[in-house]
C-alpha cells in the first residue's frame, strides 16, 4: 500500500521523466541513425518507430496527468 502523498510524489516524478527522457533519447537516436551505416529504408522505418514512441509517450504522459488530477482531488489516502 502507498499513501496519497507518496503516490502523488511518484506520479509527479514519473511525469517529469516521461516529459524529458523519451524526447531526449529519441532525438539523440534519430541523430545517430545518419551515422549508423544502414539503408535509407531502414533509417526511415526506425525514424517512424521513434516517432511512434514519442507519440505513445505523450499519450502516457496525458494519462498520468489525468490520474494525478484525479488522485489530487480525492479524499482517499491509501492506494
Amino acid at each position: 500500500m502507498i499513501t496519497r502523498k507518496e503516490l502523488l510524489k511518484r506520479l509527479k516524478e514519473d511525469i517529469r521523466t516521461e516529459e524529458v527522457a523519451v524526447s531526449l533519447y529519441t532525438r539523440h537516436l534519430k541523430d545517430t541513425l545518419h551515422l549508423a551505416g544502414i539503408s535509407d529504408e531502414q533509417r526511415q522505418r526506425m525514424t517512424a518507430l521513434l516517432d511512434r514512441l514519442t507519440e505513445d509517450s505523450k499519450t502516457h504522459e496525458r494519462v498520468m496527468k489525468e490520474l494525478l488530477s484525479t488522485i489530487s482531488a480525492s479524499d482517499r489516502d491509501v492506494y
